[in-house]
Order: C-alpha cells, then sequence, then structure tokens
C-alpha cells in the first residue's frame, strides 16, 4: 500500500514545480525587456551572427595592435551584454519585429567588421611593386660609360672598310686627311663628315671630299655626297650583322656622277670585331669597279682602339687593279671625341706607294 502511494505524491510534486527544466532559447533586447526567439532559423542565424562579429572583433584588434575589441566595428559602439545566467522569463509569443530588427542591425554590423578589417590589413601589408605597363617593345637597356665610350671608339670611319653597326641616337662629326686617295692617287684629300643616328638602327650622312691631286691642272676640286647605312640582320649566335651601305657622290673634276653600294658584315669575338665588306660602284664618265674588303678592330681598355684593314679594287675597264692595307689606331680624349691615325700601302702591278690618314671624330 505504502510503494502507490509515495510514486503518485512525486507524480503530483514533479506537476507542481511545472515539469524538468528545459534549455533556455536565443534572447532579442527590448524596450519591455528580453524577447524569446521562438523560430529555430532565426536563432540559427541571430548566433551565427553574433559568433562572427565576436571573432571580426577580435581579428581587427589584433591587427591594429589594440586591445580588447569594444564593439561596432572596433571604433564605436557598445560590446554585446553576456547573456543571462539563470533561466530566461518567460514571455508572450514573440514579437517579429523585435527580432527583425536585431538581424537587421547584426548583419549590418558585421558587413561593416569585413569592410574595416580588409582595409586594416590592406593598410598593414607591405607595397607590392609596381606592375609595368605592357608596351609594344621592351625598353632599351641602359648603355654603361664604358659600352658608350667603346661605341664612340668604333664608330670612327678612317679606314674604309666599314663596320655594319649604325651610330644610334647621335650626332657625329669627323674630318679625315689623306696624302693620297682610296685608289693611290697622291695628293691632298679632306673628308668633312656629318652622320645621323637614329633609334631605328638606321644611320644618314651627308660629307665633302676636297681634293688636290699632284700633276692635276684643275687645281683644288670638291664633290658634296650623301648616304646612308641601314642594318638588316642582327648578330645572333654564328649569325653575323649584316647592313646595306649605299652614297651617291656628285661630280668632281672630270668625273661625273657616281654612286656605290656595299654589303657590310660584322661578326664579334670576344672584345675583337671583324668585318666584311662586298661593294660596286658605278661611274658616269669612268669604269665601274668593285671592291673586296675585310677588316679587323680590338680595344685596349675603353680609350685606345686597334684597327687594321685590307681592300682589293678592281676597275672593270683598262686601269689596273689595287690591293690597299691599312693598320691605325683610334684614341679617345674626354668623353666626346677620338682622334686617329693610320698608316697604309696601296700596292699595284707597277708600284708599291705608302698611304698616311689622320682624323678627328667627335660627338656633337
Amino acid at each position: 500500500m505504502l510503494q502507490p502511494l509515495m510514486a503518485l505524491l512525486a507524480v503530483t510534486s514533479l506537476g507542481a514545480a511545472g515539469g524538468p527544466a528545459t534549455p533556455p532559447r536565443c534572447t532579442v533586447e527590448t524596450g519591455a525587456g528580453p524577447v524569446t526567439v521562438l523560430r529555430a532559423e532565426d536563432c540559427a542565424e541571430l548566433t551565427r551572427l553574433r559568433e562572427e562579429r565576436e571573432a571580426l572583433l577580435q581579428r581587427l584588434s589584433e591587427v591594429r595592435g589594440e586591445g580588447s575589441a569594444t564593439g561596432g566595428s572596433g571604433e564605436e559602439g557598445t560590446a554585446e551584454p553576456p547573456p543571462p545566467g539563470g533561466p530566461v522569463e518567460a514571455r508572450p509569443p514573440e514579437e517579429r519585429s523585435a527580432v527583425t530588427e536585431e538581424l537587421r542591425a547584426l548583419r549590418k554590423e558585421v558587413a561593416e567588421l569585413r569592410r574595416s578589417l580588409t582595409e586594416a590589413e590592406a593598410r598593414r601589408a607591405p607595397p607590392s611593386a609596381p606592375v609595368q605597363e605592357a608596351g609594344p617593345e621592351p625598353a632599351q637597356k641602359e648603355k654603361s660609360e664604358r659600352d658608350k665610350a667603346l661605341e664612340l671608339l668604333r664608330n670612327t670611319d678612317m679606314l674604309t672598310v666599314q663596320n655594319a653597326s649604325p651610330a644610334e641616337r647621335q650626332v657625329l662629326g669627323e674630318v679625315n686627311v689623306a696624302n693620297r686617295t682610296q685608289t693611290g692617287e697622291v695628293g691632298f684629300v679632306l673628308e668633312p663628315k656629318v652622320r645621323v643616328g637614329t633609334p631605328w638602327n638606321v644611320e644618314f650622312g651627308a660629307g665633302a671630299e676636297l681634293q688636290n691631286l699632284a700633276g692635276e691642272q684643275e687645281g683644288t676640286t670638291g664633290a658634296v655626297s650623301a648616304f646612308a647605312l641601314g642594318q638588316l640582320v642582327d648578330e645572333k649566335g654564328a649569325v653575323p650583322q649584316v647592313s646595306l651601305w649605299g652614297e651617291v657622290t656628285s661630280p668632281q673634276g672630270d668625273e661625273g656622277v657616281s654612286a656605290e653600294a656595299r654589303v657590310l658584315a660584322t661578326k664579334t669575338f670576344g672584345q675583337t670585331r671583324l668585318h666584311g665588306n662586298v661593294g660596286y660602284s658605278a661611274r658616269q664618265d669612268t669604269a665601274d669597279d668593285y671592291l673586296l674588303g675585310l677588316a679587323a678592330d680590338h680595344p685596349i681598355g675603353d680609350r685606345l682602339l686597334l684597327q687594321a684593314d685590307a681592300y682589293y679594287v678592281n676597275p672593270l675597264g683598262e686601269e689596273e687593279a689595287s690591293v690597299n692595307a691599312s693598320v691605325g689606331t683610334g684614341l679617345r680624349v674626354g668623353s666626346a671625341f677620338v682622334v686617329t691615325g693610320a698608316v697604309g700601302v696601296n700596292a699595284t702591278a707597277d708600284a708599291v706607294a705608302p698611304r698616311l690618314l689622320f682624323g678627328v671624330l667627335g660627338r656633337i
């Protein structure tokens, strides 16, 4: 009899206490007090947004080197109040307007915190190197002082056999003096010249030639000329640099207008360069001729250039062919001038005669 009575009293006491305790639900603070969020999806979103807000505040404080976050975007606002420790007081049915406002405020606050954190991390990151805009061609590498000095030395046009490298982005003035012409005629020869280098591997120039040949009755004669040198093939591997050179000369003495064209080739072996020329000259009143020539140059430091050439000129008429050879040097003076000198011989089937050349080259 006692056991059924005790069980009945236990059930009665549980009913009076309101049954076993239930876990607290999510709440939203309102002016009238906390409101319980009854919908599970709203409660889940509120929980996620609050956790993300706390994580963003902590990360933002670390980035800025500040202490604990104080709410809002890390600059303004108040911290989220801690959840109540005891059971939540039962409320009437959920007020949807209060939950909606809380969700809207949390979404906005989290979005602002994300933006603030992104900006803070960007300010703290080291500046990245500026990205160069792609152009049609890569910028040319700046030449060293030694390269500029060697370029000036090698631009001398004292010898007959020429190199295949056009002058680049500069204007050069040159004056050469010789006691014989290129074909061996004795006399005084003066050749002033101006050369203009362009950025497109093309060189233009104009010059004059004044001659006072021994035994001539006309005295001093003169002619003007214009020429162009253009690179066709750049030196690469076993392929030499190849250029085309052409010159037109006005009448001089008893000679009419003449024109000459050459194919020039240059190959580099360390500091030494080898040059080859094949040319043809067409003249109005005298026999045409062709030229075959070889030359070499080698710098000593960046102030001295040793050079030599040898060439064969064969007229197509009755005149004798000649073989010519010269050795010379160029000495750079300062940063813009080169003084040149050479000695050579002119040999035909009947005689061998010396030829002396002197010149000055300057960058204008």
